[in-house]
C-alpha cells in the first residue's frame, strides 16, 4: 500500500464543528480537536471519536461548513417539597 504525500509546512487548522476530509479514510469527518500532535474527528452524524495525523485532514471544496448539533434538554419533571424556592 502506498501512502499519499502531502505536501511540506503546517497542517490544515480547522474550526471545532467543521466537517473536513479525511485523506487518510477518503471521508468527510467532524473535526473535534488538537491535542498532543493529534486531530480527534468524529463520523458525520455521531459516532465513536478517533485520532487522525494532523497533515491528513483537508478542508472540503467550496469552504468550511460547521456541523451544529442539537441537545435536547434533561426531561423538566415536578419539582419535589425540597426542591421548591424558599
Amino acid at each position: 500500500m502506498t501512502r499519499k504525500k502531502f505536501p511540506a509546512g503546517s497542517p490544515y487548522r480547522p474550526q471545532v464543528g467543521e466537517l473536513v476530509k479525511d485523506v487518510t479514510t477518503d471521508k468527510n469527518v467532524v473535526y473535534m480537536d488538537t491535542r498532543g500532535g493529534l486531530a480527534y474527528v468524529r463520523p458525520v452524524g455521531g459516532g465513536v471519536e478517533r485520532t487522525v495525523d494532523p497533515t491528513g485532514i483537508r478542508p472540503l471544496p467550496g469552504g468550511p461548513t460547521l456541523v451544529v448539533h442539537i441537545v435536547p434538554a434533561k426531561p423538566r419533571g415536578r419539582l419535589g417539597a425540597d426542591e421548591g424556592v424558599a
